[in-house]
């Protein structure tokens, strides 16, 4: 019997250990919506006007090397230059998807940069172009 009451006695502190840190459903509460079984007509989104293409490409060589910049296909030397134009897109309409094309001799810190210049001028949706890799 005294076996036995050892055992009980284990497995009650076991269950009492292992019940501790748990968090009891009750404080989760998880508001359920009454389900259909019919499929709902998906909306569409409306399109943006455009895209903003910013192509970031290194002229030069050695220390002379400067960091270029073209916004569709308008070049854009002038860093200073290039933000206010950024600022004023995003303020007109930051819902327009900005392309960050990044050439591969152009530095971190400079597309970094153009990357920082884009949020914090509003816009809302910013991606990167990649080079499209044949199937192997």
């Amino acid at each position: 019997m005294t076996p036995m009451i050892d055992v009980v006695f284990l497995l009650l502190i076991f269950f009492v250990c292992a019940s501790i840190g748990q968090i009891p459903e009750s404080t989760l509460p998880t508001p359920l919506a009454a389900g259909s079984i019919e499929a709902a007509d998906p909306i569409e989104a409306p399109k943006p006007l455009g895209e903003v293409w910013i192509r970031l490409a290194r002229r030069g060589a050695g220390e002379g090397a400067v960091t270029t910049a073209e916004i569709n296909n308008q070049l854009y030397e002038d860093w200073g230059r290039l933000r206010g134009t950024l600022r004023e897109l995003a303020s007109v309409a930051p819902e327009i998807p900005v392309i960050l094309d990044i050439g591969k001799s152009v530095p971190v810190g400079d597309f970094v940069d153009i990357f920082d210049t884009c949020r914090s001028a509003g816009f809302d949706d910013i991606q990167f172009a990649t080079d499209s890799q044949p199937p192997a």
